[in-house]
């Protein structure tokens, strides 16, 4: 189960007070690259479901990602999420394909 809690900031002066009030909490920076897919007739939006590629740095991590039904309750979402490491050789595998797919010379 993820629990996300979500703002709706008003404007850049307010983003620089959030920050500035949850700076000294930061541990680190997450660089991330999120990849979603569904099918050609959004089966997946269709029941409010998500599916995601996940790569963390250049190669150093990748996950399949699976979120479905999600509740929104004052602005809090719960879901269930479902998460697995590819294994080194998949990871590479999968990125090289999704590169591809991305500059249209291939797919999955």
């Amino acid at each position: 189960m993820e629990v996300e809690g979500k703002l709706r900031l008003a404007d850049a002066n307010a983003h620089r007070r959030v920050t500035n009030l949850l700076s000294p909490f930061h541990v680190v920076t997450h660089r991330q690259k999120n990849l979603f897919f569904d099918g050609a007739a959004s089966e997946l939006s269709e029941r409010c479901a998500v599916l995601c590629l996940r790569f963390y740095g250049d190669d150093e991590r990748c996950i399949v990602s699976l979120k479905a039904r999600a509740v929104l309750v004052g602005s809090v979402s719960r879901v269930d999420k479902d998460e697995e490491d590819l294994d080194p050789c998949e990871q590479r595998r999968m990125r090289m394909c999704c590169r591809a797919w991305k500059v249209g010379i291939g797919g999955i």
